[in-house]
């Protein structure tokens, strides 16, 4: 895929400008990320009015604005539908039923049912990509007031900590974007491939948040070096995007156990943050940095300083 791919992502949904994405998402060398970023507003899209000159570049017609609120409006709808119905009830059909729509008309915004799910998909993924960018730059925020600074380790492995726990409560949080994104890991059809190739660069932008995090992590030697990793197709995965995919997917695995007709004696979110202490500590995380970490993790929702201060000194009591 190139990273020209990712342009796209602007035109198929302008209200949620990205203000950077990663090259590395997209790159030809495969799973490679670089330091490169640029913004999209630079990239001019279809729907925009042609640059009237070389240095300056018109904003979007009242036409063209008019068409991205209704195209808007259709997935808002598609959401409600996807939310009662799941995504087998999201139909071209339904859809137009709930938009007071012709059929016909709808395939002026989206080709055909894939390409609807493929663009309601990147939307979810870009919301939820753009919360989890912002709350890591509040937890790190939070972290350079505490008093005293927590060791580099330990700030390292408490970002992850609190990336678990958001990653954890999507399902209360942000329950539509969510769900919609583990409906489609088990409807693995309901998109051509080449719809769902359009989706990569959007789910890439959310994977590089955790990968980051754990890249900083083995940075500080929080964690141990992970090797590239070969895969079945025969091409080196980084150590940091090898531990991405098999924590978020455990995670994923994890909250899917609430569904369970049966039912557990316990929650998802329970046995995802048993899956995460398992994980860290296997990938070298000592235990006793863990458990500040986690301490200080549950207290980065709050007012910052004074919480960290309390959380750190329970933490050192506990383990003294």
């Amino acid at each position: 895929m190139r990273c020209a791919d990712a342009w796209r992502l602007r035109s198929l949904h302008p209200p949620l400008r990205l203000k950077q994405a990663t090259c590395g998402v997209t790159c030809s060398c495969p799973l490679r990320f670089c330091s490169d970023v640029t913004t999209f507003s630079d990239v001019p899209s279809e729907n925009d009015a042609p640059p009237q000159t070389l240095t300056h570049q018109s904003a979007p017609d009242r036409r063209t604005r008019k068409r991205d609120a209704r195209r808007d409006h259709l997935l808002d709808l598609a959401a409600d539908i996807v939310e009662d119905a799941g995504v087998d009830g999201l139909t071209m059909a339904a859809l137009a039923q709930a938009a007071d729509y012709a059929t016909a008309s709808l395939y002026t915004y989206f080709d055909s049912r894939s390409a609807l799910l493929a663009a309601l998909q990147q939307r979810a993924l870009l919301l939820l990509h753009d919360l989890a960018e912002a709350r890591v730059a509040q937890w790190q925020a939070a972290l350079r007031m505490a008093e005293p600074p927590p060791t580099d380790q330990v700030a390292s492995l408490a970002l992850l900590w609190a990336f678990s726990d958001l990653f954890l409560a999507a399902p209360q949080t942000h329950p539509r974007e969510f769900r919609l994104q583990q409906q489609m890991l088990i409807n693995a059809g309901a998109e051509t491939t080449a719809d769902a190739a359009e989706v990569v660069p959007a789910a890439m932008l959310v994977l590089d948040v955790p990968r980051r995090l754990l890249e900083a992590a083995t940075d500080t030697a929080a964690l141990q070096t992970q090797p590239f990793t070969a895969n079945p197709l025969e091409e080196l995965l980084e150590g940091s995007l090898v531990r991405t995919f098999a924590w978020v997917l455990g995670l994923n695995g994890a909250l899917m156990a609430d569904g369970l007709s049966t039912g557990l004696p316990t929650t998802g979110a329970a046995l995802g943050e048993v899956l995460t202490q398992g994980l860290l500590q296997g990938w070298g995380a000592s235990p006793k940095d863990s458990a500040i970490a986690r301490s200080l993790a549950q207290s980065l929702g709050q007012s910052p300083a004074r919480s960290l201060r309390q959380s750190q000194a329970q933490s050192l009591g506990e383990q003294a």
